[in-house]
């Protein structure tokens, strides 16, 4: 990968912390989804579906602005982009306080989502062009984590007629010091990468393909099985209470993976990491399968819940770094977020049309084959990536003509 000629200034930490903050609070509508929901249901009283739609607006904005940024990424003052865009989101945002109707909510959303879309891929690039990407992007998860899990908190603890507003509120906050943070020390611009050169698509189809496949099945994993937890816990015998003990505590704990992936770094490479992510994830799900068969299904729910999500949080950062191995122009990286947050948003319907009778199996083997497939395809990408970095077998002269090496030598 090649270094960019600004990357002492995106490798200060008052840089690198303005880039993991507006990577942050980009991914707020995803990272507060829960909150989000149950204060659209609480607030507005809307039908499944319609809640449903406003909670995957955001999602679909980000999703259709991530889309173009491989063309214009390079190209853009990222401090003027990201300040705009910023700007607009929090406008929006304050907007939506004290909008109760669906249609200008729903415009509303998806706008919001457009906005916070232009700025997540400037952040993503800016952390994967660091010096230490590794660790980086295992940092910036760690970030989110502690995003999601204080507003989540802080959320549910406000009065419900409230709770709405008070989404709106803490964003807010975090929005005014994210622009805080940008005006003074967000990078100026992207660094000495290619820009003005076509992107080579065919060249990147085989690895490219792999990568966004990959990233697509496993937020479309999450979308529909994750979406759905609390049923499958409730089908167990858990109660609500129960429930959301797990669901907070396992949300905390996944910071241990986010802090291993920035610990650990590269030092293990790529596969072995994918390896053992993908063997404790499949089990994790296959278990839930029989959770209500368990002497002790609260226990088994809130150990494998953990689990899995420090996974989650844990093998976050590697799908990133092989999503940026693919492209050496650092422009391909956006399309990580077009396939996360697309699958994410039509991740809850596909989970609807899985649970047959009020029965949760389909949906984990719906799973367990998604995750299985996604972490296939990123090995074949780095498997596939090993052979395209290769260096050409060197074959002697004396090889290759044996007979004119044996003229000279007469």
């Amino acid at each position: 990968m090649t270094r960019p000629r600004s990357a002492t200034a995106i490798d200060r930490p008052t840089a690198l912390g303005a880039l993991l903050l507006v990577a942050t609070v980009t991914e707020a509508m995803f990272l507060l989804l829960p909150s989000f929901v149950g204060a659209l249901g609480d607030d507005l009283h809307l039908s499944t579906t319609r809640t449903g739609v406003l909670a995957s607006a955001d999602l679909t904005g980000i999703a259709l602005a991530t889309a173009t940024a491989p063309w214009w990424l390079r190209r853009v003052s990222w401090r003027q982009t990201v300040l705009a865009s910023l700007s607009t989101f929090l406008l929006t945002n304050l907007v939506c306080v004290g909008v109760h109707s669906f249609w200008p909510l729903l415009g509303l959303r998806v706008f919001a989502g457009l906005s916070a879309g232009v700025a997540f891929p400037i952040a993503l690039a800016g952390i994967v062009d660091t010096a230490r990407a590794d660790r980086n992007t295992g940092l910036m998860v760690s970030l989110q984590v502690v995003f999601g899990a204080v507003g989540v908190y802080v959320i549910d603890e406000v009065r419900v007629a409230w709770r709405l507003d008070a989404l709106y509120a803490f964003l807010t906050v975090w929005l005014v010091a994210a622009l805080l943070a940008s005006a003074r020390w967000y990078p100026e611009n992207p660094g000495d990468r290619p820009t003005d050169d076509p992107i080579a698509w065919r060249s990147l189809a085989g690895r490219g393909s792999l990568v966004a496949a990959g990233a697509g099945l496993y937020f479309l994993m999450i979308g529909a099985v994750w979406g759905y937890l609390e049923g499958i816990a409730r089908e167990a015998g858990l109660s609500l209470e129960q429930t959301g003990t797990a669901l907070g505590a396992g949300y905390a704990v996944s910071l241990l993976g986010s802090g291993a992936a920035a610990w650990f770094g590269l030092r293990f490479g790529r596969s072995r990491p994918l390896i053992v992510s993908a063997f404790v994830q499949v089990t994790s799900l296959a278990l839930l399968t029989r959770l209500g068969h368990y002497a002790d299904p609260v226990v088994a729910f809130y150990v494998i819940n953990a689990v899995f999500q420090i996974v989650w949080s844990f093998v976050i950062a590697y799908f990133i770094i092989i999503f940026n191995d693919v492209d050496a122009s650092g422009r391909f990286v956006a399309v990580y977020g077009t396939a996360t947050h697309l699958t994410l948003a039509v991740g809850p319907y596909i989970g609807a049309l899985l649970i047959v009778g009020s029965h949760y199996t389909p949906l984990l083997w719906f799973g367990i084959i998604a995750v299985s497939a996604c972490y296939a395809c990123f090995l074949a990408a780095v498997w596939l990536g090993r052979a395209v970095c290769r260096p050409p077998v060197t074959v002697p002269a004396t090889i290759r003509n044996p007979h004119r090496h044996g003229q000279s030598q007469a």
